[in-house]
């Protein structure tokens, strides 16, 4: 367990959910120390309309995943990998060494909130594709998740996100051809390029800077990362975050990529 934990929305199952999970970990599975894939399913007494948790509940929830961590780890060596709030439940998912003992200690750690049970299971899952396949966010969640972090460190900074400003894009290509294409490209939507160069960056050597004058609402920031991203994959090109001035409507602070 790491503590690059971080959050995203989307849907499971063609239900609205939140999933919680340890980025951290990625670079490190699958883990052949922990083959078993162990659930427990902790309905809610008081789920939103949209079956999310509600504040009513999150305490409760907090204290619930304090002590059913502590239990697994001790009982079968597992660790928590990420969890889906969705569907008027909240699902926990461990890895562990081994099953047995799992079950006897979801038990006794739900038996101490009255009113709260848990359904319990386990697979063996090797390949932690619980963890990749579903638990883990798509390459443009992944792009969200770091566009939201990056807008609340600049708020952080004293940053007003609707005052316009140049904010730049790094990207990266395998060849001149994709990254002259790509540029073509963002030049007739109103994109500045701000400078090109070349690499020693794997297979991507061909990097190119651009820039356009716009918001940093989050919305706005993640229709134009998700947009330029969707445009270098169609040139064998790789996104690599943006960067801007923190405007406070009074002085510019800072200029960093995410």
């Amino acid at each position: 367990m790491s503590d690059q934990w971080d959050s995203y929305i989307c849907n499971v199952n063609d239900k609205l959910a939140s999933i919680f999970l340890d980025l951290g970990i990625r670079t490190s599975v699958p883990d052949p120390i922990r083959p078993w894939l162990l659930w427990a399913f902790v309905p809610f007494k008081h789920p939103r309309p949209d079956g999310l948790s509600s504040q009513q509940e999150f305490q409760t929830l907090i204290a619930i995943e304090d002590v059913l961590n502590a239990s697994v780890l001790s009982a079968c060596g597992a660790i928590l990998s990420g969890r889906i709030t969705s569907d008027g439940r909240r699902e926990f998912y461990y890895y562990g060494t081994q099953p047995e003992g799992f079950e006897d200690a979801v038990a006794k750690c739900m038996a101490t909130f009255q009113g709260y049970s848990a359904d319990c299971g386990e697979q063996f899952d090797p390949e932690w594709r619980q963890y990749l396949d579903v638990l883990y966010p798509s390459d443009d969640d992944l792009e969200r998740i770091k566009n939201r972090n990056l807008v609340d460190r600049q708020i952080e900074l004293g940053d007003h996100p609707d005052i316009p400003r140049e904010v730049d894009h790094f990207l990266y290509f395998e060849n001149e051809a994709g990254r002259d294409d790509f540029a073509n490209s963002v030049l007739a939507e109103g994109y500045r390029i701000v400078s090109k160069s070349q690499t020693e960056r794997g297979d991507r050597r061909y990097a190119i800077n651009v820039a356009k004058v716009q918001t940093t609402q989050l919305e706005m920031i993640d229709k134009t990362v998700l947009a330029l991203c969707k445009l270098a994959r169609l040139h064998g090109g790789e996104y690599d975050g943006w960067g801007c001035v923190v405007e406070t409507g009074t002085e510019n602070i800072s200029k960093k990529p995410s």
